[in-house]
């Protein structure tokens, strides 16, 4: 009764268990315990998993601790987006002495090394149970050759591929699928197509994963129409679609400017029953935003309730057209909204600010995002230092490249911003000793810059001082003959 409880309501399941235990001479199966937890780990509810697990382990129970139990809390971690924590909750059941992982729990860990790109732990990972004599499997390979792609190693993925044929593992439809998606998102539909070849002379039949990846290939290389016969085909199949497969196709409506078939797959998904999320609706508003409909995309906007995403492309695409109507509106309603800021909602924010000449505006949300736990980045120095040297206030844009000299972001761009202003500004000098820290840093001078730069120490070294700057950029003398 307990196990068909915890089916269907794990919360509930709990609640008994708890019962169970409160009285002395009941105690429940450990594989009550482990269905319990992986009831609460699908549901993405880990507070609860760890939960059961402390009851599971505790005095009053004192149940063994396996395997089953460990690679469902590292997926269920992995799942809701901290795979650090699956990492060290690996590393604290090893401490322990009362694991012995098997391959299944070894594998659950790659997905962890994958997600947080350690790539490099990852293989290690692999080869020590090759020294320990486990026996690798297509999901364990799967998952490694999923890492390489995630590297831009595809020759690389490709070779694990070939091993893992040699040693007489099958490759299933996940593994299909992932090689399928790695060289779709490169653009090798040639090769996606042989291997979907090869996967049905194997019998492996491919799924709805397998064939959004497909879709997701020709849409990138730009044959949307072959990405819509096919989406025909998998329906006449009577393969269930699902909306990962309609955004695909509608992002490459997008890509293609084809906004008339957009709206037309998302009246086909609502009829369907297959109600858009906010990624969908996201892949509509950045399509519109990057042809200028930037309005249009607002109106769409009103159908959803938005994300950081959904205020960030709107944001963009006001300031990108130089709407300050837009963007104004569209700020006031993310103060409204209480959405938790990212750096990139940040950065297109400042740009607006200084856009519609809100500088103070920009500088606050500069200085704060630190309490926002945001760290600056390359972007964000260049925003504020070019913002600034825009309007001629070259003070507080050499404040702020001072502050990101001593950060830990390099990028030559901020360099050339700052030169540019300098140079604007006729601050020649120091436009020259920015320079001079910048070729120290290994870092090449922007051509556009340099020639900038040449017009404004003409006109306050002459002739000759000019040619001396010239010799030492290390720029030929005919260079001249272009100011």
């Amino acid at each position: 009764f307990l196990f068909a409880v915890i089916r269907n309501n794990p919360e509930k399941g709990l609640l008994l268990l708890k019962d169970c235990l409160s009285d002395s001479g009941t105690l429940p199966s450990s594989f009550t315990f482990c269905s319990l937890i992986h009831g609460f780990v699908s549901q993405g509810n880990m507070d609860r998993a760890i939960e059961v697990l402390e009851l599971m382990t505790g005095d009053n129970v004192r149940y063994p601790f396996d395997n089953f139990v460990c690679s469902s809390v590292i997926v269920g971690f992995c799942k809701i987006g901290k795979p650090e924590v699956a990492v060290r909750f690996f590393e604290n059941c090893m401490n322990s002495g009362a694991l012995k992982p098997n391959v299944v729990t070894y594998t659950a860990l790659l997905s962890s090394f994958n997600l947080l790109g350690k790539f490099d732990e990852g293989c290690e990972l692999v080869y020590s149970m090759k020294k320990e004599g486990l026996a690798l499997d297509a999901i364990l390979y799967s998952c490694w050759i999923l890492g390489y792609f995630r590297n831009g190693c595809l020759m690389e993925a490709l070779r694990k591929y070939r091993e893992m044929v040699e040693r007489g593992i099958n490759p299933d439809t996940v593994s299909y699928t992932v090689l399928i998606d790695g060289f779709s998102k490169e653009g090798s539909v040639g090769k996606v197509v042989g291997f979907l070849k090869k996967m049905l002379k194997d019998g492996v039949m491919p799924n709805v994963i397998t064939y959004t990846a497909i879709m997701l290939g020709f849409c990138k290389e730009g044959k949307f129409e072959k990405a819509f016969r096919l989406f025909k085909e998998v329906q006449d199949m009577g393969i269930e679609v699902d909306e990962f497969m309609y955004a695909t196709l509608i992002d490459g409506a997008c890509r293609k400017g084809d906004f008339d078939c957009v709206f037309h797959l998302l009246d086909g998904m609502e009829k369907k029953g297959i109600k858009p999320s906010v990624v969908t609706y996201n892949i509509v508003i950045n399509g519109l935003c990057k042809v200028g409909r930037t309005s249009e995309a607002d109106n769409v906007f009103k159908e959803v309730a938005g994300d950081i995403i959904t205020y960030s492309t709107l944001l963009y695409g006001y300031t990108e057209e130089g709407n300050i109507k837009g963007i104004i509106k569209t700020k006031e309603k993310l103060e409204k909204s209480g959405l938790c800021m990212d750096v990139v909602a940040c950065n297109i924010l400042i740009k607006a600010f200084f856009m519609v000449g809100a500088f103070e505006d920009a500088r606050a949300l500069y200085q704060a995002m630190p309490k926002m736990d945001l760290n600056a980045d390359s972007i964000t120095y260049c925003t504020m230092i070019d913002g600034y040297c825009k309007v001629g206030r070259i003070e507080e844009a050499l404040e702020v490249f001072d502050e990101y000299r001593v950060s830990l972001v390099s990028s030559v761009a901020c360099y050339n911003c700052i030169i540019s202003g300098l140079c604007k500004q006729g601050m020649v000098d120091m436009a020259i000793q920015v320079i001079i820290e910048l070729g120290e840093k290994g870092f090449i001078l922007d051509m556009g810059i340099s020639m900038m730069l040449i017009r404004a120490a003409f006109s306050q070294m002459g002739a000759v001082g000019v040619m001396n700057f010239v010799s030492y950029l290390g720029f030929k003398g005919d260079l001249l003959f272009l100011i």
